[in-house]
């Protein structure tokens, strides 16, 4: 497919696009705000915050763990950027927004901006450069829009792919779409992948271009204490001898985790199992499920004091993953049962939780693998297995502390990559630069 196929098939997909928000604002009005950035590239009401010098560092950061990913780095910039030096930080997801929101607040209104990216319209994306002015561009992980990077780069904006991770399958798919990857690979100026596999996948994809292994950014992640000190005090309020984590799981993976929990060992029947879906679209739909499960189900929304005999708590709020971490003894990653390619674990290992996860992390294959071999993780067949494992690890003190001890070892020894992540992009774009943004794209 090359890119002018691509066009009008997005073109023609805008009235799905907008049945889409609308869809997803019923139960987020969230998603009602900013279609003029989505679909024109207007700038938020308050760019104008911004003035007309200094050098500005533009980040994509499409939802929650990116953004919380991309902060040690930004802070990292910002610190050592002259103090005229602006960011402009751009989400997909209304969560992503009021993340970045909340972790930046903290800066001076004028030293940046936050809002949507358009969807990879070619006017949308020209009208974004035009206010946007930035002097370096940063996407995250897998976020090549070919629009976006063609017309980066006619405007003498280098674009930078920081975090870069590409599995086989999205390798297979890179393939198969050379036509269209391809130009998107070669208007990347800079790639910072996150391993050395990773790397060889993006040279096979077609990437021939600079780029420097800088390790993965969630490693440096730190969560919030004000959300460690939530999770611990929902924890000492409750009775249960233990709680295991369904983290972000999905559709289809619920049914099996709550008969699985109906049917539970026997070692668990004193346990909680803490359901957390990954799209809180869904909320409702697992709350049903569990009560068809016939089981004792409370929400996150409606009541944090459980009683003994409560068999199932569901997280059914954005923005507190850390909390329902720090409440648990060990978790399960949703996506890793049904081919979903899983959810990234570093999170649940920082804090210590020993993570279990299904046959489908494919996303994730080499942490997964890394983590079986350090003792920190197991990977299971199904949810049933899930439980008898979980169970027989909990029954076993130093076994359980063993796993508890390797799970933070394994992120410590990953830490590091926002430092050399920050260094790459000094060196290369600011070190010795302190002209103006390059000109809008026309």
């Amino acid at each position: 497919m090359h890119r002018a196929i691509y066009t009008a098939v997005l073109i023609a997909a805008m009235p799905l696009l907008a049945v889409y928000l609308l869809w997803r604002s019923i139960r987020q009005p969230s998603y009602c705000s900013g279609w003029g950035q989505r679909f024109l590239g207007w700038a938020p009401l308050h760019h104008s915050r911004l003035n007309g010098s200094g050098r500005r560092l533009w980040v994509h950061a499409v939802s929650v763990g990116e953004t919380r990913a991309a902060e040690p780095l930004i802070r990292m910039w910002l610190a050592q950027a002259n103090a005229d030096d602006q960011l402009i930080l751009t989400h997909t997801t209304p969560t992503g927004m009021e993340t970045g929101c909340s972790l930046f607040s903290d800066l001076p209104p004028g030293r940046w901006v936050q809002g949507f990216l358009p969807y990879d319209l070619p006017w949308a994306n020209a009208a974004f450069f035009r206010w946007a002015r930035p002097s370096v561009g940063l996407l995250m992980e897998t976020e090549l829009w070919p629009n976006l990077l063609s017309q980066a780069k006619d405007a003498g904006i280098p674009m930078v792919l920081a975090n870069a991770r590409l599995s086989e399958r999205s390798l297979r798919k890179f393939l198969r779409l050379r036509g269209l990857a391809q130009p998107a690979l070669d208007s990347l100026d800079l790639l910072l992948p996150q391993t050395q596999a990773d790397s060889g996948r993006f040279a096979a994809a077609g990437f021939s271009g600079r780029q420097s292994i800088t390790g993965n950014l969630k490693f440096d992640v730190i969560a919030p204490g004000a959300l460690l000190k939530l999770g611990n005090g929902w924890r000492s309020s409750w009775p249960h001898a233990s709680v295991l984590l369904a983290a972000s799981t999905r559709d289809d993976e619920e049914a099996m985790i709550l008969e699985a929990w109906r049917n539970r060992p026997a070692a668990l029947a004193k346990a909680l199992l803490l359901l957390v879906p990954r799209h809180p679209q869904r909320f409702e739909r697992v709350v049903d499920l569990a009560v068809r499960a016939q089981l004792k189900v409370a929400c996150r929304s409606k009541t944090t004091q459980l009683d003994a005999d409560t068999d199932c708590w569901i997280g059914d709020s954005l923005g507190e993953m850390a909390a329902y971490i720090a409440a648990s003894d060990l978790a399960l990653m949703g996506g890793s049962l049904i081919a979903g390619g899983g959810q990234n674990p570093i999170e649940v290992c920082a804090q210590g939780r020993p993570v279990f996860f299904g046959p489908h992390m494919f996303n994730f294959q080499a942490i997964a693998r890394d983590l079986i071999r350090a003792g920190a993780g197991c990977e299971v067949a199904s949810a049933e297995d899930w439980l008898a494992a979980a169970a027989k690890l909990l029954e076993n003190a130093p076994d359980f502390e063993a796993a508890q001890g390797a799970a933070r070892s394994y992120v410590a020894s990953h830490q590091g990559s926002s430092e050399r992540t920050h260094q790459a992009l000094w060196q290369r774009y600011f070190s010795s630069s302190s002209g103006p943004a390059p000109e809008s794209v026309r």
